[in-house]
């Protein structure tokens, strides 16, 4: 009986470190091709400065605070106050003065391709002798947004800043965006999720992101560091693995359903502004002026009836027209026609906005 007992031990003993063996050896394969995943993406930067992208468990992906340096290409600085709003290169990013105008968006609210000091946020605020809270984000939608907003206000940022004036950047790409979980800076060697919008039995609710922290981290990691795989880096990957597998592998499935998503998502345009406003409303306080700016991407881009029939529905809510705008200071398509809006397009819908306050 002994013999036996002791036999069948060294087999389990026998087995446990066959199976440890196993999982070492697969963890240590997967763990170079994890590698030279992330490996390529460090050769390929990207336009951001490193670190400029940060894991957010409620969006997915957020813009961090205190970045600082020029976008690849030196053509405008980047910048972020302490409190994650964009500022001028010159700018203290640990002041502020409170009860200015804050902003909204994707990259056309951030003001992608111009300086701080030239986007329609910082031309409103200064116009108004008020500071400027440009919160607009490369790749945001209107859920990013509306949940950027919400984690203000938990973190008591919007107490500490009490603004007075909130913009809210719109434009017609904005819709399909925030019906799917992939923004734009998600890729297909490296799939990150983010929030958005759905509609089931129980009604329109926000879908949010599985944890992609540990891939952010590594990410950065090597964006900071370089590509060439070091100890530390063999370390923190392998530890991951599991981790990194299943995240890759649900998001790789649902990236490549991605188009599936957005044709099969039920929440129509309407409901998706009516949702976004109203939460909007429901965060900032009803002394606060909310604005719509509606900017236009093409010649006679007018807004659609869904989003005026929103706006209707709130009243509180100023609709500014940027399409109008345009026409009105006679704006070259140049400056805003597929692509990111130049300093005169800035100008014209932040005097258009203007125009609306009086």
């Amino acid at each position: 009986m002994n013999y036996l007992n002791k036999k069948r031990r060294n087999f389990i003993i026998y087995m446990v470190v066959v199976i440890v063996l196993i999982f070492a050896v697969f963890n240590t394969v997967l763990t170079f091709k994890i590698h030279n995943q992330l490996e390529k993406m460090a050769q390929n930067p990207g336009r951001w400065p490193a670190g400029a992208y940060v894991y957010d468990p409620g969006i997915g992906f957020d813009f961090s605070p205190n970045i600082s340096g020029y976008i690849s290409d030196s053509s405008y600085y980047v910048k972020s106050h302490k409190f994650g709003y964009r500022i001028a290169e010159n700018d203290d990013p640990d002041t502020y003065q409170s009860g200015g105008v804050l902003s909204l968006g994707c990259s056309v609210t951030y003001g992608d391709e111009v300086e701080s000091d030239q986007t329609f946020t910082q031309l409103i605020a200064d116009s108004l002798g008020l500071p400027a809270y440009n919160y607009g984000v490369s790749s945001f939608s209107y859920i990013h947004a509306l949940v950027k907003a919400q984690k203000l206000n938990d973190n008591g940022i919007l107490d500490t800043l009490r603004p007075s004036i909130v913009v809210l950047g719109c434009w017609r790409g904005l819709t399909n965006r925030s019906r799917t979980p992939f923004p734009p800076i998600a890729s297909k060697n490296i799939p990150l999720t983010a929030a958005f919008i759905t509609k089931n039995d129980d009604g329109i609710m926000i879908k949010y992101p599985i944890s992609t922290q540990q891939v952010f981290e590594l990410a950065t990691l090597y964006r900071k560091d370089g590509p060439n795989l070091s100890i530390k880096k063999f370390i923190k990957i392998f530890a991951a693995v599991p981790k990194f597998v299943y995240v890759f592998v649900k998001n790789k499935m649902t990236y490549g359903n991605a188009r599936g998503i957005i044709s099969n998502n039920k929440v129509s345009d309407y409901e998706l502004y009516d949702f976004y406003f109203t939460g909007i409303e429901n965060i900032f306080s009803n002394k606060t002026k909310i604005i719509v700016l509606h900017m236009p991407t093409k010649l006679n881009d007018r807004p659609n009836d869904e989003l005026l029939k929103a706006i209707a529905d709130h009243t509180n809510i100023i609709f500014v027209d940027g399409e109008s705008a345009i026409k009105k200071y006679n704006v070259s398509t140049s400056e805003y026609q597929g692509k990111h809006p130049q300093p005169e397009a800035h100008m014209a819908y932040a005097k258009e906005t203007l125009n609306r306050l009086k």
